[in-house]
């Protein structure tokens, strides 16, 4: 009988123990981050003689340590994506990250065409705009 109770014990905490550490990688995994339809815009800005699409945005605040926003582009698709994460809590490190709008993306070394900037939503894809790269 005492050899049950310990081997219930044991498991019991070999349980909660492996919830605790799910919950805290969970907690420290970046997350896709939606962002709510119709908030982002795109235009293309001249900064310092040089050529970039400009993605403007309501401000972000949510509980997290680290807010990011991130842009990537696609070639084939002719889309320039962008994407935001959420780190909620890193206790392995006390660095705090916020990025803010707005987020500019250099357009030299693009074929000309017409590009278009894209987010996702919680609903899908949307299109922040469209850019004409000369």
């Amino acid at each position: 009988m005492k050899r049950k109770l310990v081997l219930a014990v044991v498991a019991l905490i070999v349980i909660i123990g492996g919830a605790l550490l799910a919950g805290l990688f969970s907690c420290m995994t970046p997350a896709v981050w939606p962002i709510t339809p119709g908030t982002l815009k795109a235009t293309r800005v001249k900064v310092a003689g040089r050529d970039f699409v400009m993605v403007d945005g309501e401000g972000i605040n949510q509980l997290g340590q680290v807010q990011s926003i991130a842009m990537d582009f696609d070639d084939a698709a002719k889309k320039i994506s962008v994407n935001r994460y959420l780190i909620r809590w890193n206790p392995f490190t006390k660095i705090t990250v916020n990025n803010q709008w707005p987020v500019f993306y250099p357009l030299e070394g693009l074929k000309p065409g017409k590009y278009s900037v894209v987010y996702k939503t919680k609903e899908g894809e949307n299109i922040a705009g469209t850019i004409e790269v000369p």
